[in-house]
């Protein structure tokens, strides 16, 4: 936000956050989860600065392989795995959908909205193999609860030096601090007692599967949603191949109707009638009903087997005997 406010270019920026961030990870203390969650966020905040997924794309596998070289047992790690994946989607969907969020809408909003909403869409499948439930309202959790994060870490950590030098100080952030802290205690709260807050959801290979549709799914019906012309034509464009394809089907099935039809077997030769719309017409009934003896598309002009020759009216009779 002090970057913002002073205009100062992305890369500035960048430095700036990054060295806020190094001092941060000092402070906490340097354990494996610190240092994997300070890493990924490193990689999205270049990405982010960078204005490129691509960069982005390549510093993330360049972090991943170094902490798979550091700590092979990362590997079998689910916490590694959700962090690299949040990262991953933020890299790659969130910078698409802040460019498909409407002209109208800030800068910042859209922000807000698509970076926890593209995590959570590549985190998806995998969340569902550790609790296998769905979380309806956990994008509208995240979205309230996101700005009120950064008051909380700033705030804390400004208040850090300050208690020894000036404890009224930190005291006072301290204080204010714990107000945006529970906000998201409220939010946790009160987001899990809405109806249908958790749904249940297949578990195993199952359930990783649905909800990998279900992210692909919302992530089309966003970009459908943000590009209805170019929705509109592509669905044009899949109506006629398919048209297309279903013509050459039956134009295939018809060919080898009529081949069959003219097959070299033993017994008289028959005639044979184009199978085709006019050569179903021509050989169709004319306005009356009697007895089908048109069995797999037979001529009319060929003679009637015995069991296939109606039953005269004299030897009908009635069911049971009567």
């Amino acid at each position: 936000m002090a970057c913002r406010s002073l205009r100062l270019p992305r890369v500035p920026a960048a430095v700036l956050a990054g060295a806020g961030l190094g001092l941060f990870v000092v402070l906490v203390g340097p354990d494996a989860s610190v240092l994997r969650a300070a890493l990924m966020g490193g990689v999205g905040l270049i990405s982010l600065a960078g204005g490129r997924s691509g960069r982005g794309l390549s510093f993330l596998s360049v972090a991943v392989i170094a902490l798979l070289l550091i700590d092979p047992g990362l590997g079998s790690s689910f916490g590694f795995l959700l962090s690299v994946l949040a990262t991953l989607g933020i890299i790659v969907l969130g910078r698409r959908i802040i460019d498909w969020t409407p002209v109208f809408i800030p800068r910042w909003v859209a922000a807000g909205v698509a970076v926890p909403l593209s995590a959570q869409l590549m985190c998806g499948p995998v969340t569902v193999l550790l609790q296998p439930e769905f979380s309806t309202y956990s994008l509208l959790a995240n979205v309230i609860a996101s700005p009120l994060v950064a008051p909380v870490t700033l705030l804390g950590t400004a208040a850090v030096p300050l208690v020894i030098p000036a404890p009224w100080s930190a005291t006072a952030l301290i204080a204010v601090a714990g107000i945006f802290t529970a906000g998201i205690a409220a939010t946790a709260r009160f987001t899990p007692q809405l109806p249908g807050a958790s749904l249940p959801w297949p578990e195993g290979v199952a359930g990783l599967l649905t909800m990998l549709f279900l992210s692909a799914l919302t992530f089309g019906t966003l970009w459908a949603a943000s590009r209805p012309r170019r929705f509109g034509r592509c669905v044009l464009a899949s109506h006629r191949r398919v048209v297309a394809l279903i013509e050459a089907l039956e134009s295939g099935q018809v060919g080898t109707l009529d081949g069959l039809g003219r097959g070299s077997g033993p017994g008289p030769s028959r005639p044979v009638v184009p199978l085709t719309p006019a050569g179903l017409d021509r050989t169709a009934g004319r306005g009356r009903l009697e007895y089908s003896t048109r069995l797999s598309g037979r001529n009319p002009r060929w003679p009637l087997r015995r069991s296939e020759q109606p039953v005269p009216r004299h030897r009908m009779r009635p069911p049971g005997g009567m």
